[in-house]
């Protein structure tokens, strides 16, 4: 029973980690990989079976790499761009608003 327990709740951090590098060069490269993000990742990595795929992370980076705006390519009023991090990325409300589709309107 344990062992299914740890079958289950495995979540490949390191991997999700090397794509978003891979993929998403331009982002800032994760340095520190916090409690709070690795509960994030196994919360969306979770929620959802087809989530569960590296081939799914993938998809998810190298649909933000389509985004301007996420990737730092629209300047603001104020002249500063924004770029994500897989923090951000990866918090709730952010992670719905890029799965919408809010983030590609160019």
């Amino acid at each position: 029973q344990r062992l299914l327990e740890r079958i289950d709740t495995f979540i490949p951090h390191k991997e999700v980690i090397d794509l978003y590098h891979e993929i998403l060069p331009m982002c800032p490269v994760v340095k520190q990989w916090t409690d709070t993000r690795k509960r994030y990742l196994k919360a969306r990595w979770q929620e959802d079976k087809e989530r569960q795929d590296l081939q799914w992370w993938k998809g998810l980076f190298e649909y933000i790499a389509q985004s301007r705006f996420l990737t730092g390519q629209v300047i603001s009023k104020d002249r500063r761009s924004f770029i994500v991090n897989l923090e951000w990325i990866l918090r709730p409300a952010n992670f719905v608003k890029i799965i919408e589709g809010n983030y590609h309107h160019d």
